[in-house]
């Protein structure tokens, strides 16, 4: 098995070594929710969120994915069509692993299933936090929340000068509030000196009192 193991994830960094390099360009989209599955996307640069509408038509971040992440892995698991929408959020290139290609390593390589189930699972977890915190949080709480998620997700906060870079919209979206909401509570924020703010670029300066906003 651990040969099997070692093998699988060799194998994988070749085809992606031989993979055509696809460029999307900003607010461009990868796929839509419900079109059937291509295969397994693999960012190499550039950064991407996932979208859910509602019926009335509010738009829903799910999550945000940069660089050596992989898109459309559940969907791949539970062979179903795409269940949200991938765009890209700024000049991105992607990787497509089609199908039979993933399904192959799958069959094959013990070590394949095992990362993508560990995926899958870390983001069931991040989307089970995020309704929860829609749920139950308070305004100032769910934006202290998102703030230290998304800081988390583009690695900022090993950063020496800890920043993060999302509009406006995207971060209503993540927040589940109006944008005017949303600029009202970055406004306090940054009065209190918990942030600093030029245009879609938040600094983070007071990590403890995001960390323990009151809700």
């Amino acid at each position: 098995m651990r040969a099997n193991q070692r093998q699988g994830l060799s194998e994988l960094k070749k085809i992606i070594a031989e993979r055509k390099i696809k460029q999307v360009k900003k607010k461009q989209i990868i796929y839509y929710e419900g079109d059937n599955i291509l295969g397994v996307y693999l960012i190499l640069t550039g950064r991407v969120k996932t979208i859910k509408l509602s019926e009335d038509g509010r738009e829903l971040v799910t999550g945000m994915y940069g660089p050596d992440e992989y898109l459309g892995i559940h969907a791949m698991l539970s062979d179903d069509q795409y269940n949200e929408t991938a765009e890209a959020i700024e000049d991105t290139s992607i990787c497509l692993l089609p199908k039979d290609v993933v399904n192959h390593l799958l069959d094959n390589y013990t070590d394949i299933g095992q990362k993508f189930i560990k995926i899958v699972s870390s983001n069931l977890l991040d989307k089970e936090e995020q309704l929860l915190q829609l749920a139950y949080h308070s305004v100032r709480k769910r934006m202290a929340e998102v703030l230290l998620r998304l800081a988390k997700q583009q690695n900022a906060l090993d950063s020496t000068d800890p920043s993060i870079r999302i509009s406006r919209e995207d971060l209503a979206s993540m927040a589940g509030m109006a944008t005017e909401t949303v600029s009202r509570t970055l406004g306090d924020f940054k009065d209190e000196g918990i942030i600093e703010k030029k245009g879609s670029v938040i600094q983070l300066i007071d990590f403890q009192k995001l960390t323990k906003m009151k809700n």
